[in-house]
């Protein structure tokens, strides 16, 4: 197949680039309840990579740009990173490089997502608004489950009925959350061991754009 007709192929198609089962479970979820025509017949593909590490995530988001993808998401959970001191400075490098307005070409189809320290501090934004610190998920599982008891990570839990989406009250959970995570967006890598945040609302407002 040439690459002109590899890209037209996967004009319609999102990779996004994940460390663990719970965003794709989540993702899907999304896709079959969120109010947005153009975004039911756009394609996701989730990537999971074998290691952790944000060279591996990151080398996996440049290879997929250059396949042809017209949009690459790649979700990190800040646990990972903060935890070890070399994670913290390759992503600190990266980021920098990133965050510039000439960056490498290839990050002008990449959009990075920033969840510290994981994926459920998105969840708890859909109850309240908080910036609290917290290391990891343990931590934060605390407070969690005093909005959802039975949160659990496995795949009943999030695409049973009700499914994830429906258990953080579906449509109008998510415009709650997204309006939570306002004061303390974007991403700072100078508070990152001060406040939390969650940048899924990237993720919505890019499919408000399609």
């Amino acid at each position: 197949m040439s690459r002109q007709s590899k890209q037209r192929k996967l004009n319609n198609t999102i990779a996004v680039i994940a460390d663990g089962q719970t965003e794709k479970w989540y993702l899907e979820r999304v896709k079959v309840h969120y109010p947005c025509e153009a975004l039911k017949s756009t394609k996701i593909e989730p990537q999971l990579p074998q290691k952790k590490q944000i060279a591996e995530l990151i080398g996996m988001a440049k290879a997929k740009v250059e396949e042809g993808y017209p949009r690459v998401i790649l979700l990190v959970d800040f646990d990972e990173v903060l935890s070890n001191a070399e994670e913290f400075r390759e992503f600190q490098q990266f980021y920098q490089e990133y965050r510039k307005d000439n960056h490498d070409q290839w990050m002008n189809s990449l959009m990075l997502v920033v969840n510290n320290p994981c994926l459920e501090y998105w969840y708890l934004l859909h109850f309240n608004s908080t910036g609290k610190f917290y290391s990891n998920y343990s931590e934060l599982e605390v407070d969690l489950h005093k909005k959802l008891s039975d949160y659990n990570k496995g795949e009943k839990y999030y695409c049973g009925n009700p499914d994830i989406y429906t258990r953080l009250d579906g449509n109008d959970g998510l415009t709650k959350a997204r309006n939570n995570a306002k004061p303390f967006l974007p991403f700072d890598i100078q508070t990152c061991r001060e406040r939390g945040v969650s940048e899924m609302s990237k993720i919505f407002d890019y499919f408000d754009s399609l």
